[in-house]
This record gives C-alpha cells, sequence and structure tokens, in this order.
C-alpha cells in the first residue's frame, strides 16, 4: 500500500515537473511575443494621440487628433502617397511582364533553362549593388544611357536625370521595374507546368486557337499564382524605401530628408523613416505608419473580394 502511494506521488511529481517544463517554454515565446510585439503596438497606438520633445517620455502630453491634422496638413505627405502609388505600379507591370515571359519560356524553346536562371538574377542581387550601377548609368554627365541618347537623337535628348523631377521619378522606377519581374517570372513558369495537357488538347478538339487556349485555360488555371503575385507586389510597392534612400541621398541632402527634386523620390516609407528618426516626430511617424496600413488593408481586402467574385462566377 505505501509502494503504490509512493509510485502515486512519483507519477504525479513528475507530470508536475513536466507540465512546469512545458509551460516554461511556452510562457517563454508568449512573455517574448507580448514584450516585443504586443507592448510596442499598444505604445505606437497610443503614441499617435500624444505629443513630446524627441524621445523624451516625461515630455508627453495629451493631444488628441492633432497629430492626425498634421499629416493631413502636411503636403509631403501627399506627395510620398502620390509617389508611392506610382512606385506600387511598377509591380503591376512587372506582373505583365512575368506573365509574358512566363508563357514564352513554358513552349520549352532551347535554352529556356538558361533565361529562366538569367531572368532570375536581378532578383537575387543586391538592391544597393544594382541601384549603384545604375544610378552611374543614369549619370547625366557621364552616363552610358544619355550618351547612346545623344549619339543616336542629337545633343538635344540629353535627360536631366537627376535634376528634373519627372525623370528622377522615372530612373527609380526603371531601376525597380528591372529588379521586380524575376521572381515573378520564374513562379508563372512553374504555375503553367501544372496546367494539365487534357485541358488544353479537349479545347483543342472543340475548335479553340491557341490564344482562346490561353485566354480560357492557361490563364484561369494560373490564376491563384497571379493573385499571389499581384498581392505581395504591391505591398512590396508600398514599402519601397531602400532605393528611394539610395537615389535621393546620392545628390548630397541626404541629412536634410530631400529625396530628389521636388521630393520625386519620396517614398511614404521613407517619409516615415525620415519624421520619426531623423526629425525626431515619433508621433506623426506613427500616424503616417498607420494610415499606410488602412490603405494597404483595404487594398488586399478588395481584390479578395474581387478575386472571391470572380471565382463564384
Amino acid at each position: 500500500m505505501v509502494k503504490e502511494k509512493n509510485k502515486r506521488n512519483h507519477v504525479r511529481k513528475a507530470k508536475q515537473k513536466e507540465a512546469a517544463f512545458g509551460l516554461f517554454w511556452v510562457m517563454n515565446g508568449v512573455i517574448g511575443f507580448a514584450l516585443f510585439t504586443v507592448a510596442p503596438l499598444a505604445l505606437a497606438l497610443a503614441s499617435m494621440f500624444v505629443n513630446m520633445k524627441g524621445y523624451q517620455l516625461d515630455t508627453i502630453e495629451w493631444v488628441g487628433l492633432a497629430n492626425f491634422k498634421d499629416v493631413l496638413g502636411d503636403p509631403k505627405f501627399w506627395i510620398s502617397l502620390r509617389n508611392t502609388v506610382g512606385y506600387a505600379m511598377v509591380n503591376m507591370v512587372s506582373l505583365g511582364i512575368a506573365v509574358v515571359t512566363g508563357l514564352i519560356l513554358s513552349q520549352k524553346y532551347r535554352g529556356t533553362n538558361f533565361f529562366k536562371a538569367l531572368f532570375f538574377v536581378p532578383n537575387v542581387c543586391s538592391s544597393v549593388a544594382v541601384t549603384m550601377i545604375w544610378m552611374t548609368m543614369f549619370n547625366e554627365e557621364y552616363g552610358i544611357i544619355n550618351d547612346v541618347l545623344m549619339r543616336v537623337l542629337g545633343v538635344g535628348a540629353k535627360i536631366g536625370w537627376y535634376s528634373k523631377a519627372l525623370p528622377f521619378f522615372f530612373m527609380i522606377f526603371i531601376i525597380m521595374l528591372w529588379q521586380a519581374p524575376g521572381y515573378g517570372i520564374v513562379m508563372i513558369n512553374a504555375a503553367l507546368t501544372t496546367v494539365p495537357n487534357e485541358l488544353n488538347e479537349a479545347a483543342a478538339i472543340d475548335g479553340a486557337t491557341k490564344f482562346q487556349q490561353l485566354r480560357y485555360v492557361s490563364l484561369p488555371t494560373i490564376r491563384p499564382t497571379m493573385f499571389y503575385l499581384l498581392i505581395t507586389g504591391i505591398m512590396s510597392g508600398f514599402q519601397a524605401y531602400g532605393i528611394q534612400l539610395l537615389v535621393g541621398s546620392s545628390l548630397g541632402n541626404g541629412w536634410t530628408g530631400a529625396a530628389g527634386p521636388n521630393d520625386a523620390g519620396l517614398s511614404l516609407v521613407l517619409y516615415i523613416y525620415n519624421t520619426g528618426v531623423l526629425y525626431g516626430n515619433m508621433p506623426k511617424a506613427v500616424v503616417m505608419s498607420f494610415i499606410l496600413f488602412w490603405i494597404v488593408f483595404v487594398f488586399i481586402m478588395l481584390n479578395f473580394a474581387r478575386e472571391r467574385r470572380m471565382n463564384n462566377e
């Protein structure tokens, strides 16, 4: 009887130790999540309604919606938002390039594997290195792009890439576009390999042309992949930051927060960084981050609703 009781106590203690050990590791993750995710998020949300000098917590004062009014009345915010929408369009163009290129590569011509690897190279290259190379090519005085334009079209064809707002914007657009399609090309090409040949054969028997097979069989089959690339691409576009920072800083006044002529290279994330870190106005930066979150969230929800409706038709 005593042995049986001791055995039960031993088993109970072992289970208690096991439960305590498991709870310790679970709580380790929970505490980490609370400290490094929930707490900063809560502080960020609270900071939208306060004001303070730099990062001095003892200077905090309640200002209500004043930070929102400050952001909405800030011309630079609207300029950065306009630029960001423009940079997000890079991924729309990139998706079109990826679909066309993926379709061509899916025809299994000789050397397609080589071109798949070649098109993917920009995606794995360092953005800093790529941007520096392109910046040299776009140089107004000795860049190869202006040199070719002047040789072909004359001296008047020289473009002020760094001195005029619109060329400056398109310079960044081109740099981003050069890097963007590689991942999509590989994904689209992989998706096309999953399209059953039987579907195309059945469509051909029914008299469908190659174009009709593409439109009514191949593209609808790979629509989930295209939708995934669209969503992730737009999210990436709205987070554009690195290239804008590098190109804008190359003009020698990056410490002022300037990003090209008339702020043509100022993306919203770059402006958020400048506002919070460079200018020390973290509450305003948080408000802009909050607005950016809702813009992206609403856009994604609208696209999910559109995709669901198309699937139900």
